[in-house]
């Protein structure tokens, strides 16, 4: 459970609208308060802990309506997140039918208001005919984030919507922390070299290592005959061999290129793979000369 503070004066009205939406009067005081993206609010001095305390244990006994998983990087000054959604519920989630949407919130660990976790931006992105057990994923950037600490940056993805006979107001499916990453999609080593003697075993293969979301798959394509992927397409738990046909290579220096795709599509990476291929005289160590 986290609790975070948005400035009543900032631009966030994908996250004050939704407090708005649930509120049936025009005139409210602060501080407003928000659990499950509108299924619990309140404002107003009361007792806060009885109340907010109970607000969150009714949230705590609902069951998920979706799954979430998400990664965020920082490009410049600005956070990119990249998340994987399925649908739990038993209907089709879209933003035209019941206003299905993704969020993704950077909160800051300072003392910028009343608590120590305060959003520095709130930004979202449509969920488009998303039928029930499906999944999709998704990727949305923050604007430039200015004048904040990125070391004391957090990240977090939710994906509300408004069910059947609300009367307006959302309700939150489910919502999850992004993990920071270097980037969404590497490959590693980022570039392959092989010296091959005729005389050696055939087809020889090195593994590469594919980095990124936890939930990314990927697919190679090769660009040369003499270049093969095994498999060549998995999760990123599969390690993909790279094996050269020695039968279709040329006497000299060679090279192929082996596009690596996300199966979304979001993401691509090269890796180039050079060959040479002709008589080599191996020297071992220690090597004395005078």
């Amino acid at each position: 459970m986290v609790f975070l503070e948005y400035d009543v004066d900032a631009e966030f009205p994908t996250r004050f609208s939704i407090w708005w939406a649930a509120f049936n009067d025009y005139s409210a005081t602060l501080p407003l308060v928000m659990v499950d993206s509108g299924h619990q609010i309140t404002n107003g001095y009361e007792n806060f802990y009885t109340v907010y305390k109970g607000m969150v244990e009714a949230s705590l006994l609902r069951p998920p309506g979706a799954a979430l998983e998400a990664s965020v990087w920082r490009e410049n000054n600005q956070a990119k997140f990249y998340v994987y959604v399925q649908n739990l519920t038993g209907i089709t989630l879209s933003t035209s039918l019941n206003s299905a949407t993704l969020h993704g919130l950077v909160y800051e660990d300072i003392h910028a208001g009343v608590t120590d976790r305060y959003v520095r931006a709130a930004v979202s992105t449509s969920i488009d005919n998303l039928e029930p057990n499906a999944s999709a994923t998704f990727t949305f950037e923050t604007p430039d984030l200015l004048g904040v600490n990125w070391d004391n940056l957090h990240y977090l993805v939710l994906v509300d919507y408004i069910p059947p006979g609300s009367g307006g107001a959302h309700d939150m499916l489910q919502a999850a922390r992004a993990i920071p990453v270097t980037g969404p999609f590497a490959i590693q080593p980022d570039q392959l070299s092989f010296f091959i003697d005729p005389s050696d075993t055939p087809n020889p293969t090195k593994l590469l290592a594919i980095q990124g979301a936890s939930f990314l798959s990927w697919l190679a394509m090769e660009d040369i005959a003499w270049l093969s992927v095994t498999p060549p397409n998995g999760s990123i738990e599969t390690p993909p061999a790279v094996s050269i046909n020695t039968s279709l290579l040329s006497p000299g220096v060679q090279q192929g290129v082996i596009t690596f795709t996300t199966m979304d599509g979001y993401f691509t990476k090269d890796v180039p793979v050079f060959v040479y291929y002709g008589s080599i005289k191996h020297h071992y160590l220690p090597v004395i000369g005078r």
